[in-house]
């Protein structure tokens, strides 16, 4: 029997799945975007949601970042409706 050492659970999530994703901090070499863009927060409890092209901003407008900096600085769950 395999099992995961870390606890974690590693395998995808349909669309339409009301479990949120969760992007550990990684290097910005390991940084893919996810297609769907989804509004996530971060460690901090800041919102940040998709800005029109390859951006993010949190809700207040305040700061702005891509996702290769949120995911490299970061732990982020993926706020679900």
């Amino acid at each position: 029997m395999k099992t995961n050492p870390l606890g974690a659970d590693t395998h995808s999530v349909s669309p339409g799945s009301t479990t949120s994703r969760v992007w550990l901090v990684a290097a910005l070499a390991h940084t893919g975007e996810p297609a769907d863009r989804p509004a996530v927060r971060d460690d901090l409890m800041r919102t940040w949601v998709p800005e029109p092209g390859s951006g993010y901003r949190t809700h207040d407008g305040r700061r702005r970042a891509t996702w290769a900096q949120l995911h490299s600085r970061f732990d982020l769950v993926e706020v679900t409706p």
